[in-house]
């Protein structure tokens, strides 16, 4: 009987290719099947050869089945009758449906024909389940899974030699030691490579062998493929002691590894792997992105740092000016005294003009004067020009500086007597403690029923002394006196450093400082400094940073009225190197969609250090950010309710060259350190998202949607107004990529022919429909209607004369809606002329409620870029409103009793977050909205009557609700939507130890 090598070199006819190890190897491995009528498929056939050479090897077959993708071997022909050939790519239904007509079950399964990794394992996860016990399936060439070009490389752990090395984990199953399934190993390679296999079929892998670049796996029955019995002869045991263990039938033992932490992790390491995968792909792409961003911007600024240098200039040039103004009114103030009161006085009138000109020059050196002491000097007045211009151009700034020059140099009689963000002036009047208050506070803090301990964490490396020591200063000055300081320097190489903590140690017993003997950065001295600390809180103070004298009295008196808080923080905002505050952050209440977009809590945070503790404190790897990174994880052990916002500004943030308070650009590693702490967040709650850094340096989550998302409803009320509903209509159906949605038009008694006839011609449309409702117009009611009517797990309700803009708007709004506590989430939608019309509503701005931001001009981030960032809000409007409808339903739907028209979104919102769900507004689901186009005549008596019913409903019915909106603060104006200062603040627990009683 000729080998198989013999049959290859004296074959004539069809071309065949095979390795010569290949050939050796299958004599052996197919030496006792020759004489069975055996089945025989083999993948990949190229020339047709090795068909023809099988059917002589196998000279009792009873079928031969080849298959190959390529068309041209439709072309091939065999005399051997049990040679069959099927035409088509093996991994298909059909291609799978036609080699089983020829053989149910196959005992030799070779694939020649798959290359690439992927297609090697989907091959191998469709034909193992039709291969018979006892048969073998040969996986030839793997060697290909080496190289790039066909998913591969020698550490690549989606190789297909790195699945058929995880099969050999199957094969010894029953000695994991873990709860686990067969198929667990399998699943990342599975879910990548989109196949399956049944966990049953696992069990039946008898043996895999590596030869070369050959991969043979042998199926047998599962009750073969154990270790079966120990047998243990022989009678001397001079060695290994194994009494008690029966000779011939001992069973074998599986060791529990459930503390293993390789073998009990929770999840596969490839999943590690695939993160990380993804990760290089996307940084190497972002690396590339941001190259040519780079120098398409260093082009562009190249204009720009010459404007910016002109600006300063400029500026300079002004103060020397000023300055030179200064001495010229000195002369002239003396010299108008002396000519007011002389007898001359008529004489010398000509002299009036000029000592008129004297009297303006000082008011416009007062309105430079301060403008520039608003921001900290020159630099700073440049810096924040520079800011203006930079993000709304030349125009945009020249008419600020213009308008702000007339505005102190005309002022409008019976206007507001302040410009409304002069911060210097608001500080004088409302945040300026004097010595009576100091007073109160000190009797206040000696009635308190306790006095918790806070411990003041403070890393140092290489500070600048003046700073450290303004830093100590503002500590030793807090009015509450039961703090320590805990101070861990870094291994700084400045020997004053040290010098000046001792002296402050011995100086003050509360102070306690730790000397690193090696730099670990920032989080290792962060750790240092909570190793001292014996307070139930820490709070976070930079080296730089100053502490208001009543901050911590502040942070004690929250803490003793709120006995289940967790985490406190403050508002805060930022100090020149010459000591002149401004920018300050008046920020909301706890608002976890705004936190995961920028990092809110900063300054002043205080926990509670036994939590911090059981957290473990810092972590290296997220240096730069390793307070947002703690905050992120210190959360998930706390409810919202243990969060407290104080709505007061507790901390100064330090502005120098190169500090992050000067730009968050400074430091650029903290920026990523941030993004990979979110990114860390996600993944520990089991969040499927991704995390973009904005060029803001903030952040946006990118939640991950179901391959078929749910159904969504977009209900759309109408009458008539053809032009805007088809817009609509055709926005929606043109531009949305989200694809399970539906379209439920509800016609109240349009009566246009040409909008009817529309109605008509769009109903043939399977995503849209159309139901006529003939009631008086009631927005609430059609509404509660059609939502009873929508199919859709969601519902969006939608105006007529919304338009799309962003073509992925719906999956940005259901990314958030199937988050676990979302309620109502809301879009963003800009007027026609691309100036914002909702940016959000709050709560008691002018009445009611009103937009955030509103005719903010695109391009612009709005406060502290809230204009821009995703967050929770109390309020969006219903002009494109989405929502479970389950929830809908929970709440009542829109008051169609007491608010046909105006004020259903904000009553329906606000009672969706009383029922404990959370409101969100995303900036990147954008829509026009052509606003109320179709809504009729508000001027009408009627209409005018309603709207003041409706008002006075809410303002009775959310009395104390509407002017204390969480999603905003009592420092910021209700009179205007900018986020502009208020004059005076509104009330809180600590007003009248606070605010000065002075109306305006």
């Amino acid at each position: 009987m000729k080998s198989l090598l013999q049959l290859y070199q004296e074959h004539h006819g069809n071309t065949s290719d095979k390795w010569g190890i290949y050939l050796s190897e299958y004599d052996r491995l197919f030496s006792s099947y020759r004489e069975s009528p055996l089945s025989l498929l083999e993948i990949g056939v190229q020339n047709g050869g090795s068909l023809e050479i099988w059917g002589e090897y196998f000279g009792q077959a009873k079928a031969i089945v080849g298959c190959d993708i390529n068309p041209d071997c439709g072309k091939l022909k065999y005399v051997d009758p049990k040679i069959s050939l099927i035409v088509g790519d093996a991994n298909t239904d059909e291609s799978e449906r036609q080699i089983l007509a020829h053989a149910g079950k196959f005992d030799l399964i070779i694939d020649d024909g798959s290359h690439t990794s992927g297609d090697i394992v989907r091959t191998f996860a469709r034909y193992f389940q039709h291969l018979s016990d006892g048969g073998l399936f040969v996986v030839e060439d793997l060697h290909c899974s080496y190289w790039q070009e066909f998913d591969g490389g020698l550490y690549d752990p989606y190789s297909s030699i790195s699945f058929f090395k995880q099969l050999v984990d199957v094969v010894n199953y029953e000695h994991w030691g873990v709860e686990k399934k067969p198929d667990d190993v399998l699943e990342v390679f599975l879910k990548h490579f989109g196949c399956a296999i049944e966990r049953e079929l696992l069990s039946r892998i008898h043996s895999i062998e590596f030869i070369n670049s050959l991969c043979v796996i042998r199926r047998a029955p599962a009750q073969e493929n154990l270790l079966g019995h120990r047998y243990i002869v022989g009678e001397e045991e001079n060695v290994v002691k194994i009494k008690g263990v029966a000779p011939l039938s001992s069973k074998q033992a599986t060791l529990p590894q459930i503390n293993n932490p390789w073998t009990a992790r929770a999840f596969h390491p490839m999943e590690e792997v695939e993160r990380q995968r993804t990760q290089i792909v996307e940084q190497e792409g972002r690396l590339r992105s941001y190259a040519q961003d780079l120098a398409m911007l260093r082009e562009a600024n190249s204009g720009q740092e010459q404007e910016i240098r002109h600006l300063t200039e400029t500026v300079s040039a002004q103060e020397l000016q000023a300055n030179e103004h200064r001495r010229a009114i000195e002369s002239l103030s003396v010299e108008i005294h002396t000519l007011r009161h002389s007898r001359s006085w008529r004489i010398t009138a000509p002299l009036r003009w000029p000592m008129d000109q004297a009297r303006r020059a000082k008011r416009v050196l007062s309105a430079v004067k301060s403008g520039i002491n608003r921001v900290g000097g020159v630099k700073y007045a440049a810096a924040k020009a520079w800011g203006v211009y930079r993000n709304e151009g030349l125009a945009t700034l020249k008419s600020k500086l213009k308008a702000n020059a007339h505005q102190k140099l005309n002022p409008t009689p019976g206007s507001f007597p302040y410009d409304r963000n002069d911060y210097v002036e608001w500080i004088r009047r409302f945040d300026t403690i004097d010595e009576n208050q100091r007073a109160v506070i000190r009797g206040v803090i000696e009635k308190m029923d306790s006095h918790p301990l806070i411990s003041i964490l403070v890393p140092t490396f290489n500070s600048d002394l003046t700073y450290l020591s303004a830093a100590i200063q503002s500590v030793k000055s807090q009015l509450y006196p039961y703090w320590e300081l805990c101070i861990a320097d870094d291994a700084s190489s400045d020997e004053r450093i040290a010098a000046l903590l001792k002296k402050e140690s011995q100086a003050d017993s509360r102070i306690k400082i730790m000397l690193r003997s090696e730099n670990g950065h920032i989080s290792a001295a962060s750790n240092s400094a909570l190793s001292l600390a014996m307070g139930q809180w820490v709070a976070l103070l930079d080296h730089d940073d100053l502490l208001t004298e009543d901050a911590l009295f502040v942070v004690a008196h929250v803490i003793s009225t709120n006995p289940e808080a967790k985490l406190i923080y403050s508002d805060e905002d930022k100090i020149s190197q010459n000591g002149v505050r401004f920018d300050p952050h008046f920020k909301s209440d706890w608002n976890p969609a705004l936190f995961l977009s920028q990092n809110m809590i900063c300054h002043l945070g205080v926990y509670r250090t036994d939590l911090v503790r059981q957290i473990g404190g810092f972590r290296s790897e997220f240096d730069g950010a390793q307070d947002y990174d703690l905050a992120l994880r210190y959360i998930e052990r706390i409810v919202d309710e243990q969060i407290i916002h104080i709505p007061k500004v507790l901390y100064h943030w330090r502005v120098h060259e190169g500090s992050t308070a000067m730009s968050s650009h400074a430091k650029k590693y903290a920026l990523t350190a941030g993004k990979m702490a979110l990114e860390d967040y996600l993944r520990r709650n089991e969040i499927k998202g991704t995390i973009d850094l904005l060029d803001s340096g903030m952040y946006r989550v990118h939640y991950a949607l179901p391959d078929s998302g749910p159904l969504v409803t977009i209900i759309i009320p109408t009458r008539n107004g053809l032009s805007l509903i088809k817009q609509c209509i055709e926005s929606i159906l043109k531009k949305t990529v989200y694809k399970n949605y539906e379209v439920l038009i509800i016609d109240n008694n349009s009566d246009d022919p040409r909008t009817l006839q529309y109605f008509s011609e769009i109903s043939a449309n399977s995503k849209v429909r159309v139901v006529r409702d003939e009631r008086d117009f009631n927005y609430s009611a059609l509404n509660n209607s059609a939502v009873n009517l929508a199919t859709g797990e969601y519902v969006c309700l939608l105006n007529n004369d919304i338009e799309v803009i962003s073509p992925r708007w719906l999956d940005e709004m259901m990314g958030h809606a199937i988050q676990n506590k979302t309620g109502v989430v809301g879009a963003r939608l800009w007027y026609p002329d691309d100036t914002l019309q909702h940016g959000g509503v709050i709560t008691g701005i002018k009445g009611v409620a009103n937009h955030a931001h509103k005719h903010l001009p695109k391009g612009m981030r709005g406060y502290f870029s809230r204009a821009a960032l995703i967050q929770n809000l109390s309020v969006v409007t219903a002009a494109c409103l989405l929502v479970k409808k389950a929830i809908y339903l929970e709440v009542g739907g829109l008051n169609e009793a007491d608010l046909k028209i105006a004020f259903n979104d904000v009553d329906f919102c606000l009672r969706v977050r009383d029922a404990g769900y959370r409101n969100v507004w995303t900036p990147y689901a954008e829509l026009y909205h052509h606003e109320s186009a179709t809504r009729g005549d508000d001027s009408a008596p009627e209409a005018q009557a309603r709207f003041r019913h409706e008002a006075t409903y809410m303002l009775e019915h959310w009395k104390e609700t509407l002017p204390n909106d969480p999603a905003y603060n009592r420092n910021l104006s209700l009179e205007t939507e900018d986020f502009c200062l208020a004059w005076p603040p509104r009330e809180h627990i600590l007003c009248e130890l606070y605010l000065e009683k002075t109306s305006l």
